[in-house]
């Protein structure tokens, strides 16, 4: 299977978006966005980050397709995002496995769904089993797996059709500081070799510092971009390197400020 990335199809565009909720029973709209602009390079890594209520997880669905954007445009290769498509994989806080499939049939439903050939199809989930750590497991239930395990699923679920733009949305937020470590690094390892796009939605920031090229820090609602931060950190990096550096504990210091600062600060 060839992967999309370096096809040109992992650039990401937000131009001037905006979107609101329609308001029930009379009450006014939620202006969830407000004009979001952000350009993503092919193969770019960047976290997005901000209080909660902020629109994060909007601007990812944005992205997926799930919403279209009230005002404004998103583009994946340089085409308007008007529904979910294969191009744009992603993983969720919850694993979201389908119980009644084992590990290996979770991994292979996307292909199945999309009637890619079978051989094709067990050679890539083998390679990502491999991958993420999964041999051995391929027969398991998702019960008889623990949560980091689970995710290692979804995440080997998302990337087995190799799309150039990978979103996360807080896809380790519920596991345990060790875990959530090893997963970090696991994505880490992976992207290297797929060189996918990635769009990662958090609200930890040591783990943005970690993870990202870029970090953009947003307003509290109506969520707009309060500030991009370029990470000084070269790859590959160690976690337990990196937060001995004089220069992560001054960006965490940097980042922290800016989400706690008043809107009307911007």
């Amino acid at each position: 299977m060839v992967s999309a990335a370096g096809t040109g199809g992992g650039r990401v565009v937000f131009d001037r978006v905006a979107h609101r909720f329609p308001g029930g029973n009379g009450e006014s709209p939620t202006e969830a966005i407000a004009d979001f602009s952000l350009e993503m390079e092919e193969g770019s890594f960047v976290c997005l980050l901000g209080p909660s209520g902020c629109g994060k997880s909007t601007i990812l669905n944005l992205l997926a397709g799930f919403e279209l954007p009230s005002v404004g445009r998103v583009l994946v290769g340089g085409r308007p995002v008007l529904r979910p498509g294969p191009d744009r994989g992603i993983v969720f806080q919850d694993a979201n496995l389908l119980p009644w499939r084992n590990v290996l049939e979770n991994i292979t439903l996307g292909p199945e769904l999309a009637g890619r050939p079978r051989e094709e199809t067990l050679a890539a989930a083998r390679r990502f089993i491999r991958l993420t750590g999964l041999e051995g497991f391929e027969r398991h239930a998702p019960y008889e797996l623990s949560g980091g395990m689970r995710q290692r699923v979804a995440l080997a679920r998302a990337w087995i059709t190799e799309p150039p733009i990978l979103l996360m949305d807080e896809p380790f937020g519920a596991l345990d500081a060790q875990t959530r470590l090893s997963m970090q690094e696991l994505l880490l390892s992976i992207r290297q070799v797929t060189g996918a796009t990635v769009f990662f939605v958090t609200h930890d920031v040591d783990e943005a510092l970690f993870l990202a090229d870029r970090v953009v820090i947003m307003t509290p609602r109506p969520g707009r971009i309060r500030q991009v931060l370029v990470s000084p950190f070269p790859r590959p990096r160690r976690y337990d390197r990196l937060i001995l550096d004089p220069a992560f504990t001054e960006l965490k210091h940097d980042i922290l400020h800016a989400i706690r600062r008043p809107e009307y600060e911007i």
